[in-house]
């Protein structure tokens, strides 16, 4: 389905959303409460966007 530089360019954003997910998870457990209130916030959002672009993998990978 995808060509690819557009495989490869879906794996890399796979790569990189997973890595902001797991560096998030770590600074939400931050002693600092902003700190850790915003990353926490933040990592809701990064983890849907890890999920869809999961799903685009599934769908997509022949």
């Amino acid at each position: 389905m995808l060509n690819n530089k557009d495989q490869e360019d879906l794996v890399n954003a796979d790569y990189a959303a997973n890595l902001l997910v797991q560096n998030l998870d770590s600074i939400a457990k931050s002693t600092d409460p902003l700190l850790a209130s915003t990353a926490h916030e933040v990592l809701q959002q990064a983890m849907q966007i890890e999920q869809r672009l999961q799903r685009l993998m599934s769908v997509t990978q022949p």
